[in-house]
């Protein structure tokens, strides 16, 4: 038998396994809380970006109707974006489960490149150059990330936001008239995006989590560390018990 919770060829009770008898990738409560904490941060950092994108002040370009902004604008503020990106990361590191901790740091590491090519950028084609090749790996390692979690719950957040990241490298590998405000305000609208998926998938790790402790579990060390499938379930039984033993009590101490 290899269902969540149920002993398969090589797995344990409570341990989530795979259809070959493998255990499958594990979240522990106190993962899955942390992991939500700091998707929400990150979520809320693009979302500003997003907005910044959308209100940054315009310069007239011949006309009234011709507006943009300049290159070296456009850099500056993706730039600042990707960097502090790269620290929550890098953050975010710590309070995750070991099997991502190494895609999370290649989505930090690859911001350095990114922000090589946005310092050297001139030009709108050397823009677009950077931010697509900064959304492109970003969306494999999110892909990645989803790949590895995605007998968790909610894993479809990183499978999204990937599609989304990829998108825009896809939007602006073909965009060969993009000018410096279209690069950006692509990138600011695709990852607005992606944050605000993020913002929800981390609250809703984050609410998942506070049912399961309001029920009595992840509030010690050893609570904590069960694996959060394992822990749903436990919950689960626990409730249909207590129904079971509400339907079946009667007046007068006769069941």
């Amino acid at each position: 038998m290899t269902s969540a919770g149920t002993p398969g060829n090589s797995g344990t009770a409570g341990t989530p396994t795979t259809d070959a008898g493998r255990p499958a990738a594990t979240i522990s409560v106190k993962q899955y809380a942390g992991t939500g904490l700091w998707m929400a941060i990150r979520g809320a950092l693009g979302v500003i970006f997003g907005l910044a994108t959308v209100f940054w002040p315009r310069e007239m370009l011949g006309g009234p109707t011709n507006l943009g902004i300049p290159v070296r604008t456009a850099d500056l503020i993706i730039a600042v974006f990707l960097a502090l990106q790269a620290v929550l990361i890098l953050v975010q590191v710590k309070y995750s489960p070991a099997i991502i901790r190494m895609p999370l740091l290649g989505q930090a590491i690859v911001v350095v490149p990114a922000l090589v090519f946005l310092l050297l950028a001139s030009t709108a084609g050397q823009l677009r150059a950077a931010v697509c090749v900064w959304a492109v790996l970003h969306a494999i390692i999110e892909l990645w990330i989803y790949a590895l979690l995605r007998a968790t719950p909610n894993a479809n957040d990183y499978l999204i936001a990937g599609g989304v990241h990829l998108l825009l490298g896809i939007a602006l590998l073909v965009g060969f008239s993009m000018h410096a405000l279209s690069v950006t305000g692509f990138s600011g609208a695709a990852v607005l995006i992606a944050s605000i998926l993020y913002i929800i998938g981390g609250f809703t790790r984050r609410s998942r989590v506070r049912t399961l402790r309001d029920s009595g579990l992840g509030d010690d060390d050893a609570a904590a560390d069960t694996d959060i499938l394992a822990a749903e379930e436990l919950v689960a039984i626990q409730r249909r018990d207590e129904a079971d033993g509400e339907e079946g009590f009667e007046p007068h101490g006769r069941a």
